[in-house]
Formats: structure tokens, C-alpha cells, sequence
């Protein structure tokens, strides 16, 4: 497994899951046009990576990582039984890449998931402290759950610290 900090051990988040663990593990996933939804408690460091595909569910309850609209209830969940305190839960946003060329607005897939993923936040009255969304190319996040920040990889470069 490739980690942003040898010294660290990364759990790789799939497409469409949700990972949730706590230090000193490094949470990393590969993200296009899906958006990476992280959650993270600053007095525990307990933290949650989402890698959600599409905005909306449309009432498909069958795996909650795979939208935004279900991800984020299913994330604070998690939290919650792991003893992340609600108050102290943050979040940043990574992905929403444009993969596809079309002019056509309702083929933007990535922008419905970051706008959605915003959206719900701020109902959740969840503070989004960052955010490296949008742009052309795909990105690899690693979520350090010790210090809550994420490194931003696009192709062999780190990018962003965030």
C-alpha cells in the first residue's frame, strides 16, 4: 500500500465505500469526477473517508458510500459509535474533477457531487475547513488522521496540503 508517511500505515478507501478509523492511520483514495468527503474529529482523531460516485441516491439505501446524500449521514454514524464528539467534527472536500468533455451542465457529475456534498454539510451545521475540488485531472487524497490534514497527489506530484 503506498502512504504518504511511511511511518504511518494507509487504509485504502474503494470506490463508493467508507472507511472509518483513528490515529496514527492515513486514510487514501483515488478520486475523477467522485468526490472524497472527509470527516474528522479534532479531539479524538477519529476520522471518516467517503468515495462517493453521485450526488443523489434517489432512495437506494443499498451502499451508502456510493452517494453524497447517503455517505455523509452514514460517515457521522460511524463516527459517533467510534466516540467522535459531534461538536469537534470538521470536514474537507477533494475531487469533483470534470473527466468527462461535454458542454452539456447536466453531465457535470463532479460539480453535483461537490455542490451536494457543501450542501449537506452546512444542514449539518459541519464546518468545511477546505476544499481542492474541481479541475480537469483525477487526484490521489491521504487523510493523516493524527493531524486531520490531507496531501493532495496529482500524478507524481503533491499538489496541496490541506
Amino acid at each position: 500500500m503506498a502512504t504518504a508517511n511511511l511511518s504511518k500505515t494507509s487504509i485504502r478507501v474503494p470506490m463508493a465505500g467508507i472507511v472509518t478509523s483513528s490515529a496514527p492511520h492515513v486514510l487514501e483514495t483515488l478520486l475523477g469526477s467522485c468526490v472524497g468527503i472527509s470527516l474528522w474529529c479534532q479531539e479524538t482523531h477519529h476520522g471518516a473517508l467517503a468515495h462517493a460516485m453521485l450526488s443523489e441516491s434517489q432512495g437506494c439505501l443499498k451502499q451508502p458510500g456510493r452517494f453524497v446524500d447517503t455517505a455523509i449521514p452514514e460517515m457521522l454514524d460511524q463516527l459517533a459509535k467510534k466516540g467522535a464528539r459531534r461538536r469537534a467534527i470538521v470536514a474537507k472536500i477533494c475531487g469533483g474533477s470534470n473527466m468527462f468533455k461535454t458542454s452539456s451542465s447536466a453531465h457535470e457529475v463532479g460539480r453535483k457531487n461537490i455542490d451536494m456534498a457543501c450542501q449537506l454539510l452546512r444542514l449539518q451545521k459541519i464546518p468545511i475547513l477546505a476544499q481542492h475540488v474541481g479541475g480537469t485531472n483525477g487526484r490521489v487524497i491521504y487523510q493523516d488522521l493524527e493531524t486531520g490534514e490531507i496531501r493532495v497527489k496529482i500524478g507524481l506530484e503533491f499538489v496541496a496540503t490541506i
